[in-house]
């Protein structure tokens, strides 16, 4: 007599295992619709992704940045970045430069392409980002933003770091702050 199994199926906020937390699965579904909505957007331009639209971005709000600057910026792995960098300068949508007084580090910048680029997706960008906003009352988006600082404050308080030095001296680290911008 064969045996009913059960089959695994979409998590429902409601009915989560023990030991997931409801505001960390909403959140990171809420971070995946938004990240895939603007990567939808910046996409029709065939040779540009999430990242790469973040470095037009950055270096259309700056002259110049390093590497490092982007990193920050971008909120992206320094290997992903690297890879990202230089396929947009092989795609003549940046350019590198040597840093003064350091000449393994380079400094990136825009060329007439990659302005070019950012002036196409703008626009759309901006729509979708307006009506984001426009989700909102004003007194809403300050609780939501407060309300996004204390779960990161939370979760770098509870997180991995703390765990692994507490198994190893028995001790809890300092908590760290996550800014959190508006």
């Amino acid at each position: 007599m064969a045996q009913a199994t059960q089959r695994l199926k979409a998590m429902n906020l409601e009915d989560l295992p023990n030991g997931v937390s409801v505001l960390a699965v909403a959140v990171f579904r809420l971070s995946r619709t938004l990240r895939l909505a603007v990567s939808q957007i910046v996409s029709q331009e065939d040779d540009i992704g999430l990242v790469a639209w973040r470095v037009l971005v950055g270096l259309n709000l700056v002259p110049d940045a390093t590497q490092t600057e982007l990193v920050d910026f971008t909120r992206t792995e320094q290997a992903q970045l690297s890879r990202v960098l230089k396929d947009m300068e092989a795609r003549d949508l940046i350019r590198s430069d040597p840093a003064p007084g350091d000449r393994r580090s380079k400094i990136f910048s825009l060329t007439e392409r990659g302005r070019s680029k950012h002036g196409i997706l703008l626009p759309h960008v901006k729509q979708l980002t307006d009506a984001l906003d426009a989700a909102l009352t004003a007194e809403e988006r300050e609780q939501f933003l407060s309300m996004c600082g204390r779960i990161a404050a939370a979760s770098q308080k509870a997180g991995p770091n703390r765990i692994a030095r507490a198994g190893r001296s028995g001790g809890v680290p300092a908590q760290t702050q996550m800014e959190v911008t508006k």
